[in-house]
């Protein structure tokens, strides 16, 4: 390719709207969401929150149409797997989820803590002492919680101590109430929903168990890697102009 032609092309990428690129499904795309603040959430009858309005931006930035549907997070998962859903946000990327799923760039860095009462004395210094303390830990069905959890969890002492519910918000009022010993959580999700519980003053950070990065993940069954790149191509750009930091600054400074 001569020069000339060369930054024509830079040209059309740097200049022209992704709209005018993006290859945008014939249908909404279905973007299925759990409620998780501050990342997904209903306030004053709008959907919000920051993974939401992330992709939001991008969809609007590649000029698509969607709509967004609720489901527990389990259910979302089997949904994107089956082609009932085309879009999640906030996934940690696993062998498993590869299978059926295709990953954007990652867009943010998750972590998982162990949440434990303020008065605790006993409290574990790895996950690894969970059996030995008999630390009964509260999880939430279907979350990923990084390779030493799941290492652990193919044991039957360990899994015997686990206590998986639907939500962060039973668990954290489960050990507010002593009913467990700890709970693995995301630290920002469980500080919007120790606010609005408030037992903020009653939990305190036990440790970081896990950090890694989150993607959007997309249905095999209902959407191409030639939409993945553009959505990437998308996050590039809203990186690049300030929109994206304008969101992380909302919702975690």
């Amino acid at each position: 390719m001569n020069p000339a032609r060369r930054l024509f092309f830079v040209w059309l990428f740097v200049c022209l709207p992704l709209s005018a690129m993006a290859q945008c499904p014939d249908k909404e795309i279905r973007v299925g969401w759990e409620p998780w603040p501050p990342y997904a959430m209903m306030r004053d009858g709008r959907l919000t929150g920051l993974d939401l309005d992330m992709i939001r931006l991008l969809l609007d930035e590649m000029g698509c149409s969607y709509r967004f549907i609720e489901r527990p997070w389990k259910r979302l998962l089997l949904e994107v797997e089956q082609g009932k859903l085309d879009l999640a946000s906030g996934a940690s990327k696993t062998a498993e989820r590869q299978q059926y799923g295709l990953f954007s760039h990652s867009y943010r860095t998750e972590s998982a803590v162990l949440l434990v009462r303020r008065t605790a004395t006993v409290t574990p210094l790895s996950l690894d002492d969970v059996v030995a303390q008999q630390f009964r830990l509260a999880i939430t069905r279907g979350y990923y919680y990084g390779d030493d959890f799941d290492r652990l969890n193919q044991q039957p002492a360990f899994r015997a101590l686990l206590q998986p519910s639907k939500e962060d918000r039973m668990n954290l009022k489960k050990l507010a109430a002593g009913r467990v010993d700890g709970v693995l959580a995301d630290p920002f999700a469980a500080a919007a929903r120790l606010r609005e519980e408030g037992l903020t003053d009653q939990v305190r950070v036990q440790m970081t168990v896990h950090a890694n990065e989150v993607y959007f993940l997309l249905s095999r069954q209902t959407m191409s890697a030639a939409f993945v790149e553009q959505l990437d191509q998308a996050l590039t750009k809203v990186r690049a102009d300030g929109r994206y930091q304008a969101i992380i600054d909302q919702y975690l400074n």
